[in-house]
Order: C-alpha cells, then sequence, then structure tokens
C-alpha cells in the first residue's frame, strides 16, 4: 500500500512539473571578415514594446559567379565568467544539409529562422541578398527547454573555407 501512494505521488509529480522558460532578445552582432564574398547591410533588433522583439538580417554576396562550397559553423555559449562553449559546436556542409535536412541539431537551429527567411533553397547562391526578416524569439524556448541564464548563438559562414561572416545573436531565458 504504502508503494502504491509513493509511486502515484511520483507520478503525479511527474505530470505535474512542467518547464516554461521566457526567452528575451538582448543583442545581435554580424561581423563580415571579406566583403568580396559575403556583407551585412542590415543587422537590426527592434523592440516593438517591452514584450516584443524581433531581429532582421540581410547579407548581400556581392560576388557574380555562384557560390557552390558553403560551410556553417553553430556554436552556443553561456555565459558563466564570459561566454564559454555550451552544448554544442558544429560544422556542415551547408549545400549537403539543404538537399537532405539530415543534422537534427541544426535543423532545430534551422527551424529558428526558416519560416522568415530566404535561406531555404540549395546552393548555389549567386549575385543577390538572401535575408532573415522579423524573426521572433518564441521559438527558441517552445520546443527545447534551457536551463535560465545568458546565452549567444553563433553562426559563421565559410565559403571555399575562407571566413566570410559571423552572426552572433545574445538571448536571455528567465
Amino acid at each position: 500500500m504504502k508503494a502504491l501512494i509513493i509511486s502515484a505521488i511520483f507520478i503525479g509529480c511527474v505530470f505535474i512539473i512542467a518547464v516554461h522558460s521566457k526567452a528575451d532578445f538582448t543583442n545581435i552582432k554580424c561581423i563580415d571578415f571579406d566583403k568580396t564574398l559575403m556583407y551585412f547591410d542590415i543587422c537590426l533588433l527592434k523592440s516593438v514594446n517591452r514584450t516584443y522583439k524581433y531581429l532582421t538580417v540581410r547579407a548581400q554576396y556581392p560576388r557574380h559567379e555562384p557560390i557552390n562550397n558553403i560551410t556553417v559553423n553553430f556554436a552556443m555559449h553561456r555565459k558563466v565568467n564570459g561566454y564559454k562553449p555550451f552544448l554544442y559546436n558544429i560544422t556542415i556542409d551547408a549545400c549537403q544539409y539543404l538537399e537532405k535536412r539530415n543534422n537534427p541539431v541544426i535543423r532545430y537551429a534551422h527551424k529558428f529562422f526558416e519560416k522568415y527567411s530566404t535561406l531555404n533553397k540549395s546552393c548555389p547562391y549567386g549575385e543577390s541578398y538572401e535575408m532573415a526578416d522579423k524573426v521572433p524569439i518564441s521559438y527558441v524556448t517552445d520546443v527545447l527547454p534551457f536551463p535560465h541564464g545568458d546565452y549567444a548563438y553563433s553562426v559563421a559562414f565559410y565559403y571555399y573555407k575562407k571566413k566570410a561572416g559571423v552572426i552572433t545573436v545574445y538571448v536571455t531565458i528567465s
């Protein structure tokens, strides 16, 4: 009888406990290393009111020939006496990923801005711009709960093994 009561309490606690987090954009930084490969003409964090913020990024590709060799590095950092690596630091071939969508961690990061972006087609990328417009924060904690704290999500782009640019998004989860 006692074991039945303890197991009922345990099962009740499992179903009652829910993790709810509130995420908030705090900053965005876009750095272009080689303006002949890529440069950011819009890198904006917009606060509509106290509770709603969104980000917009637009990258221009000034090259006249198409780019077929794109490598992307996705890294998560948590602020503990400076930003330290946290959970993931993954480098992938972006062209291969956009064809197959076979990496679950990168798929999670890509779904964060997929509906708001033009970065959905496979290679080649050419003389045009790609944009993520008015990306809200809601997806970050809806899918995967994180511990409270300050985080930095960094995405580095390499074209033909040459670093072209980095986008770093800073988020506070409370």
